[in-house]
Order: C-alpha cells, then structure tokens, then sequence
C-alpha cells in the first residue's frame, strides 16, 4: 500500500511536458494572405448562400429549376464586375442560354449545399483592374500569367481567365471571373 501511494505521489509531482508554442497557421495554398478560409465572396454573393437569397440580390436573373436540387440561374441583363459590363442580347433566356449574344452575364450555381460558383462573363482583352482587386480580396496568386490568374483558398477556387471562342460562338475575346467551392 505503501509503495503504491509512493508512486502515485511521484507522478502527481512530475511536472507535464512541455507544450509547444502555438504556431501560426500557414498561408493558404498559393500564399493568400487575405481571406484564407470560409466561403468565398463577390460582389456582395457568399458561395454557401441559398438560391433565394440570389435572386433577392439579383431580381432579373432567370433560374433553370428541372434538375432539383441543383438550381442554375443567369443574368445578361444589368450585369457588371470591376468597371466591366456584359453586352448581351436583350432577347436572351433560359432556351437560348448557350446563343453566341448569349454569353456574357452572370451565372451562379446551386446545389442543396448552396452556392457552389459564380461565373461573370464580359467582353474584354485586359484583365489587370480585375486581377489587382482581386489581389486585395485574396492575396497572392497560385498561378498568374497574360491569359489567366487563379487562387486557392482552402477549398475554395477564384480565377480570372481570358478566352477568345470559338465554333462560331462570336468574335469577342471575353473575361470570365470565377468563385467556385466545394
């Protein structure tokens, strides 16, 4: 009995390891130091928020609902990011989504979890404006070049690309920002 309180009082005076000193987290994938973590924003839109909460924000876009949960709403109407504007046909809707005068705009994605990407299309040949700003919102990109710049963010993607189409989808060199999560 003796040996037993013995050493039950030995380890009771033993101090604890010592802890090691927190450290801090380490910059996101591609050394964002601005928002490093939770959903993405732009432009006012969260990835995670619901489809209604969309369209509250965004009364003229027109949302493609057949294939529940996954909801996909676009805007060619009033749409605009960082000093661009997208000109689209005034006759687009959901049947000619796919037109050539059809694809700048907006379009947002939805599954039961939310808001999954948001994708703005304008007509443009320089991304700089969009790129800085998106600078300031997310840090450093991963990748940067003349036709495109992206960040990873967590789980979270945003990029801005340049593309020329084609197939006789028009002659407009466009640029298309993305927010995308999963």
């Amino acid at each position: 009995m003796f040996l037993t309180l013995f050493v039950a009082l030995l380890f009771a005076q033993t101090p604890d390891a010592p802890k090691p000193k927190p450290q801090p987290a380490p910059p996101a994938y591609g050394g964002s130091t601005r928002q490093e973590s939770g959903p993405l924003e732009l432009q006012g839109d969260t990835l995670g928020e619901s489809a209604d909460a969309f369209t509250a924000r965004h009364p003229k876009a027109q949302c493609d609902t057949s294939a529940k949960p996954r909801v996909t709403c676009y805007q060619w109407e009033g749409v605009s990011i960082f000093g661009m504007s997208a000109n689209a046909s005034a006759t687009c809707n959901l049947k000619k989504k796919y037109a050539a005068d059809c694809l700048q705009g907006l379009i947002a994605k939805f599954t039961s979890e939310g808001l999954v990407s948001l994708v703005y299309t304008v007509g443009g040949i320089d991304k700089t404006a969009a790129t800085e700003e998106l600078k300031k919102k997310f840090g450093k990109p991963f990748i940067e070049s003349r036709e495109g710049t992206s960040w990873n963010i967590g789980d979270y993607t945003a990029s801005i690309v340049i593309t020329k189409p084609t197939d006789g989808l028009g002659d407009t060199t466009l640029i298309t920002i993305t927010i995308s999560g999963s």
